[in-house]
């Protein structure tokens, strides 16, 4: 007589079980919408002024694209004078409402590459402390830890490690991997200018499957307690025996987080109505995070059993 295997829940139930976790810790929400409000109040950062030499290589950039001049001013007048400060935080796992538009604040000006350099650490840096934090509070809600402050603290810089030193691993060994084949596009491309956008498209999904292959290991590593290596084997035998489900989960979460901005950011054209926006951006993409480390604890414990 064989025994059935409880089934896996449905992404309404880990959807659930994420928003539950997030009820018993619910400040934690204060995380991302204290950066959210930095974002929308603080002053923005752009690539500088006309004479920069940052603002020179954007214009040179845009005159090699072609097209009519007035479109390659344009092109370069928005890059130049956009906020860059989600832009360059590549290492934010924070759930933030992006502002709609200007703040009215002058913007902080970048003046060159070094000093871009030197912003893009400082701000990564904090980020990946920050995304920390935010994390390793959530998952002792999901886990059902209880809370105090200065091990959460110690925990954090331990997790923000971790995190560093598995991206560090994904890169160095997509570069490694990466390189032939981007030497091989570079032959494909210039013998068939044709073939550009299929080339284009084929590294993209490439890209796309390697983010959902290894984007559980920052849940590996609070859940499991897992070194990066270790998060990152976690995460490749998670999704692959589970594929559905963990793209079903990050739809879902790419539909409800897209679908939901577009109300935030038609909402905010009050000070109330901003500080609701943040708020319900807050409570949202906590939830959603929340789920994604359930949906891990989840599958990690029918794995190991």
């Amino acid at each position: 007589m064989s025994v059935a295997k409880p089934q896996s829940p449905g992404l309404v139930d880990t959807l659930s079980a994420g928003y539950r976790a997030l009820h018993r810790r619910l400040w934690v929400a204060l995380i991302p919408a204290g950066l959210s409000a930095y974002l929308w109040l603080g002053r923005p950062l752009a690539l500088g002024g006309a004479s920069s030499s940052l603002s020179a290589g954007v214009r040179a950039a845009a005159e090699a694209l072609g097209g009519s001049p007035q479109a390659r001013q344009s092109l370069a007048d928005r890059i130049t004078h956009s906020d860059m400060r989600l832009s360059l935080a590549w290492l934010n796992l924070t759930p933030v409402l992006a502002p709609s538009g200007a703040s009215g604040q002058s913007a902080v000006a970048i003046g060159g590459p070094l000093q871009l350099l030197g912003v893009f650490a400082l701000i990564n840096g904090l980020a990946l402390l920050w995304s920390s934090l935010f994390l390793t509070v959530l998952g002792g809600a999901v886990g059902g830890e209880p809370f105090a402050i200065w091990p959460a603290l110690q925990r954090s810089l331990r997790v923000a490690g971790h995190i560093a030193l598995a991206l560090l691993i994904v890169l160095g060994v997509g570069l490694l991997l990466g390189l032939p084949f981007l030497a091989i596009s570079g032959i494909i491309i210039a013998t068939l200018p044709a073939a550009a956008l299929p080339v284009a498209l084929a590294w993209y999904i490439a890209c796309f499957w390697a983010y959902v292959y290894a984007g559980f290991a920052p849940e590996a590593i609070l859940i499991s307690r897992s070194g990066p290596l270790r998060a990152l084997y976690h995460s490749v035998n998670i999704v692959r025996r589970n594929l559905m489900g963990a793209i079903g989960l990050l739809l879902l979460s790419f539909i409800i987080a897209s679908g939901l901005g577009v109300l935030w950011r038609q909402i905010a054209v009050s000070p109330l109505g901003i500080a609701a926006a943040i708020l319900g951006s807050a409570y949202v993409g906590s939830g959603l995070s929340a789920a994604r480390l359930e949906f891990y604890r989840d599958q990690a414990a029918r794995w190991r059993g």
